[in-house]
């Protein structure tokens, strides 16, 4: 073998090398890219259902605190409209 050969023979050995370097750099990221995608699509999903959670929760605090509600739930539990007499004020001494 000549010397043109054998540089030939190391620079395409280098360059085979590189390139599988390079391939597999790339399967990597590609594998790291579909992970942060996967990931991605899953916190968005909690997202969504935690939105939809509060909403409802909303929805459900101001159906329970609406007049409406209130007063059926102080006749079952036998209230009424205060006496005079019965609320007393307190004033900050400070």
């Amino acid at each position: 073998m000549s010397k043109t050969d054998k540089t030939l023979l190391w620079m395409t050995l280098c360059l085979l090398g590189m390139a599988l370097t390079l391939g597999l750099g790339a399967v990597w990221l590609n594998i790291e890219r579909m992970d942060l995608a996967y990931d991605l699509r899953k916190m968005e999903l909690s997202l969504d259902q935690k939105e939809d959670l509060a909403v409802k929760l909303t929805v459900e605090r101001n159906n329970l605190v609406s007049p409406y509600q209130l007063k059926k739930l102080a006749s079952r539990l036998d209230l009424g409209v205060a006496a005079p007499g019965q609320i007393r004020r307190i004033t900050d001494t400070r």
